[in-house]
């Protein structure tokens, strides 16, 4: 019995061994082959190649608006409304400086009525 232990522990110890060994040719040769630096590599030019393509499709979509939408056309449109706000402004103000005028003719027209009859009441 005790020599079947022995033998046990033995097998198990030369297993043990055999596969550590194994192992460590394993991680040599990954090392050596260098698999993990080139999937690092292969996974740097992979994402180098997206952002140079979502920097290509951003160009080609601001280009694309730039040329649907003439700026030209913008700023003249937006001229347009400026003046056409200064116009109304102007306007506006004409309308107001005629009513004012109407309003101090009308003001002056009832300060004489009214002088005029308290000059008739001072006579009377």
């Amino acid at each position: 019995m005790i020599k079947k232990l022995v033998k046990l522990l033995f097998n198990t110890g030369k297993t043990a061994t055999s596969t550590t060994g194994k192992s460590m040719d394993f991680i040599d040769d990954i090392l050596e082959k260098e698999y993990l630096t080139n999937a690092v590599d292969n996974l740097k030019t992979s994402s180098g190649k997206i952002v140079e393509k979502a920097g290509m499709v951003y160009q080609q979509t601001k280009d694309a608006v730039e040329d649907k939408v003439d700026m030209g056309k913008l700023k003249e449109m937006g001229d347009k409304i400026v003046e056409k706000g200064k116009e109304v402004t102007e306007d506006l103000s004409e309308s107001m400086q005629d009513t004012s005028s109407t309003l101090k003719n009308v003001m002056k027209e009832g300060e004489e009525m009214v002088k005029g009859f308290m000059d008739k009441g001072e006579e009377e």
